[in-house]
């Protein structure tokens, strides 16, 4: 039979033991959680720079006046519309070739409303998008119309303001909204008063002819 000295050191050596096997399971634990935490933190940053990511996608879209969807425009920030640079020549011909004979002034176009068929017109340049050349303002008289060009098939010389216009193309009445307004003045209109939505005239164009004003 075991004497009580050496049965308390068994026990006493028992508890030590099963205190350090506590101590190591709480280590393992708290590097465990350390563990957890840090890739929580991982995959919330990463969601946060997606995140951002995507919201400056957004931004640099939103009120975009062209029909294509934010996914249809090529990588990059703002509207690349197409990919199709801005010539570098501030005037000639664009697009393709006319089909009308004569050009008629703007306000004559559309002194009866709206036509619904494809239209030559003639006006000055009052503004051109300054991020890709993929507008226009040409006025005649009193008579404004926003040149967007259709399908991106061109791009509008930046430096066309001024320029006597001849734009073939169709007509259309269209609703701008607060954030059309502030992404055209974003991309160089000066000429929009207000930041209100309004309706404008769009004229898509298959041709624009520039040449300096007499």
């Amino acid at each position: 039979m075991r004497s009580l000295p050496v049965m308390l050191s068994i026990a006493l050596g028992l508890t030590t033991l099963t205190a350090c096997d506590k101590k190591a399971e709480e280590k393992t634990d708290a590097k465990a959680d350390e563990k957890t935490d840090a890739k929580t933190e991982e995959k919330a940053d990463a969601k946060k720079a997606g995140d951002e990511v995507s919201a400056n996608a957004v931004d640099s879209e939103e009120g975009c006046i062209h029909e294509n969807k934010p996914a249809d425009h090529a990588a990059g920030e703002g509207c690349d519309h197409g990919g199709t640079a801005a010539p570098a020549e501030s005037t000639g011909h664009f697009g393709s070739a006319f089909a009308i004979a004569d050009a008629q002034p703007l306000s004559a176009v559309l002194a009866s409303g709206v036509p619904t068929t494809a239209v030559k017109v003639s006006g000055t340049v009052e503004s051109v998008c300054q991020a890709k050349g993929c507008w226009m303002v040409i006025k005649e008289g009193d008579v404004t119309a926003r040149v967007l060009v259709k399908d991106h098939a061109f791009a509008i010389p930046m430096d066309g303001k001024g320029k006597a216009a001849t734009v073939e193309g169709t007509l259309e009445a269209k609703e701008l909204t607060e954030a059309n307004v502030a992404h055209l003045k974003k991309d160089g209109d000066a000429n929009l008063e207000g930041d209100g939505a309004r309706q404008e005239i769009f004229l898509h164009a298959t041709a624009v002819e520039l040449a300096a004003n007499s």
